[in-house]
């Protein structure tokens, strides 16, 4: 090996550590990047790094190098340890391993402009007319106290003003030709000079009207994505903006909401980069809503209307501008005008309404935060209570009726939506329930806190119940007595027999906790066999291994027919391995077998995940030598499978460079 060669740190990556670098998706994504040949013009700058350029849903410009551990610096919209970075790495190293030679970076490259590389050759040097493009370098400067050094730009201007004005344009022609958003900067410029706004307005229409009406969809899995780039969009607007035309762009900004939020709905981008660049451009809008010259009012319910209107999370800037301090007068116009449109929301009679009336719901929500805020409070709660018949909005009206002091009315309008809802909306229910806890809590009634936990959990059993009533009834000091009647419960699937309380006569749940009144008795579940899968979760909990397999095995055993709950084999044998690790083992090798045959890149990386509890346990126990073994078998049933045996390389380390 040559001195260049044994001095070369990107010859010593194995692929446990490009992995941790990059992440387990990432690096498959680069692999298959490196694999489809998308890598090209792979160079190497003078200063140790390699550069290439990378074709994804772009071209990319992508340099890796070493600073303290592996940096990349790449022009995509992740911009460093990504997919194109991780490629990079392994088209140099594949040319490596074929012994051919990595030509330097020339002068000049327009891949300069990433921060991370330094100009190769002193542009004093260059014959005059040469279009070098010099760009930011990242010289190390003295420790700020953090640790790590900290690091500056060197400006381009001082090369520039060297420039003749020849050379200048010459190497600005240059640009607009290699880079066409330079071009449509200078044009921008250009109009913005003239002072004449309306260009450029219609110029952003028909940009928002072309990129909307593109198709969008992306991979989540190989990172492919058509995703449009809306930066002409959010340049033109900053333009305007800074034009003083911000009646322009919020008029633009109504438009690119309504059509943009259609062209998600109809895309299949998986990842949101579609809504990410939308959104971006909404934040220029909101911006610009504020210097708007529409009156406030309506600069208020624009931004509320886009909220309401806002499926997709694009208007995050319309809560900060509603948030801002506005006059009660403007408030009071904004709850007229909001009122005016309420009778527009019709709910149609019929079970499958829930969409009707949660758009109703939304907008009389904004009406009472209007009301509010105009010092019209009456008026807010008279329509709370209107709206509860229309869209079950007890939990609104309950929450505003504690927060204005009256407690026995929210407690009166909890029983009433408990009994309203408890057959038809589950959740609303459910939603009461734990507000009258909030009150019990809150004036230190534990015991009548505990007992309707006891009754959610005896509608609900599941470990998370058990815990949460467990809990209740320890703060109380009544766990002790309750735990075994609990117990048998979960062992016998019975509901437990009522006791009475020997002064009041009133039923008590398990013997210790008053019924609320608030639960329907006839929704307390029972089962013929026990709860197998809370008793074996709680004796995991208390670290009971051979009671957690006992119940387990009984599960198995018992099981029959339709709807018998499924429990988590993982679940039981990471927790219990050290007791059992045959059985553990014998589950493990099973199901990472089971996942590679399924030759799916999920299942792989399932079988990877067991393969590496396998390893663990097996070297806790001295089994080196079995564990050696069984992978080599592993890698012969499955040679085949290039992508599995390059995900177990992964797994062990091993180098990328082959020896």
């Amino acid at each position: 090996m040559t001195e260049p060669e044994e001095n070369d740190p990107f010859r010593d990556l194995d692929w446990a550590m490009l992995e941790d670098w990059a992440g387990t998706k990432t690096l498959l994504r680069g692999k298959q990047y490196q694999h489809d040949g998308r890598v090209r013009d792979l160079v190497r700058s003078a200063n140790g790094a390699i550069v290439a350029w990378v074709d994804g849903t772009k071209r990319y410009a992508t340099a890796v190098y070493f600073d303290d551990g592996l940096v990349s610096e790449c022009t995509c919209p992740v911009g460093d340890s990504c997919k194109h970075a991780v490629a990079v790495i392994l088209e140099y190293l594949a040319l490596c391993e074929k012994k051919i030679a990595v030509l330097p970076l020339p002068a000049g490259d327009s891949r300069y402009m990433l921060p991370g590389l330094r100009p190769e050759t002193d542009p004093a040097q260059v014959p005059p007319g040469t279009p070098i493009r010099p760009v930011l370098t990242r010289p190390s400067l003295p420790d700020d106290g953090s640790g790590k050094s900290r690091k500056t730009a060197v400006p381009l201007r001082q090369y520039l003003e060297k420039m003749k004005k020849e050379e200048l344009i010459g190497l600005i022609q240059e640009l607009t030709e290699e880079f066409p958003e330079v071009e449509q900067e200078i044009s921008d410029r250009r109009a913005v000079a003239g002072a004449d706004a309306k260009p450029i307005f219609e110029a952003l229409l028909a940009d928002i009207d072309d990129l909307t009406q593109e198709e969008v969809w992306s991979n989540s899995w190989t990172g492919e994505s058509q995703v449009p780039d809306y930066s002409p969009v959010l340049k033109r607007m900053e333009i305007l903006l800074a034009m003083g035309k911000p009646d322009m762009v919020v008029e633009a900004g109504d438009i690119l909401l309504k059509k943009g939020t259609a062209q998600i709905e109809t895309g299949g981008d998986e990842a949101g980069e579609t809504d990410a660049e939308i959104a971006s451009c909404m934040i220029i809008v909101f911006d610009a809503l504020r210097k708007s010259s529409r009156p406030a009012h309506e600069r208020m319910l624009f931004a509320i209307h886009a909220t309401l209107d806002d499926e997709f999370g694009l208007c995050e800037g319309a809560e900060d501008f509603l948030d801002e301090t506005w006059p009660a007068a403007d408030w009071s116009l904004v709850a007229d005008s909001l009122l005016r449109e309420l009778d527009t929301f019709w709910i149609m009679p019929g079970k499958d309404n829930f969409s009707e009336k949660y758009r109703r719901d939304r907008f009389a929500g904004w009406i009472v935060t209007a009301l509010d805020n105009a010092g019209r409070e009456d008026e807010a709660t008279a329509l709370c209570i209107a709206e509860v018949g229309r869209t079950d909005s007890y939990t609104r009206l309950v929450y505003r009726l504690i927060r204005l002091g009256q407690r026995d009315d929210a407690v009166r309008w909890i029983r009433q939506g408990i009994d309203s809802t408890r057959k038809t909306h589950h959740g609303i229910a459910r939603d009461l329930q734990a507000i009258q806890r909030e009150i019990w809590e809150k004036e230190g009634d534990l015991i009548h806190v505990a007992g309707l936990r006891a009754e959610e959990f005896l509608c609900d059993p599941s470990y998370g119940t058990y815990c949460q009533l467990k809990s209740d009834a320890e703060k109380i000091g009544i766990w002790d007595t309750m735990e075994e009647p609990v117990m048998q419960y979960l062992a016998s699937g019975s509901v437990p027999a009522f006791k009475r309380d020997g002064i009041a006569g009133v039923p008590l749940i398990f013997g210790a906790l008053p019924v609320s009144g608030l639960i329907d008795q006839v929704s307390w579940k029972t089962q013929k066999t026990p709860f197998f899968t809370i008793l074996i979760d709680s004796a995991i909990a208390n670290q009971q291994p051979e009671e957690a397999v006992m119940w387990f095995d009984r599960f198995r055993k018992e099981r029959t027919g339709h709807g018998w709950y499924f429990y988590s084999e993982d679940k039981l044998w990471d927790a219990t391995a050290d007791r059992f690790p045959e059985r553990a083992l014998r589950f493990w090798m099973e199901s990472a077998e089971q996942q590679a045959r399924t030759a799916q890149p999920k299942g792989y990386e399932n079988a990877i995940r067991y393969l590496k509890k396998i390893h663990v346990l097996l070297e806790e126990h001295g089994r080196s030598v079995e564990w050696v073994a069984y992978l080599a078998g592993l890698r012969n049933e499955h040679v085949r499978k290039k992508k599995f045996l390059g995900m177990l390389d992964v797994m062990e380390g091993k180098k990328i460079l082959k020896s």
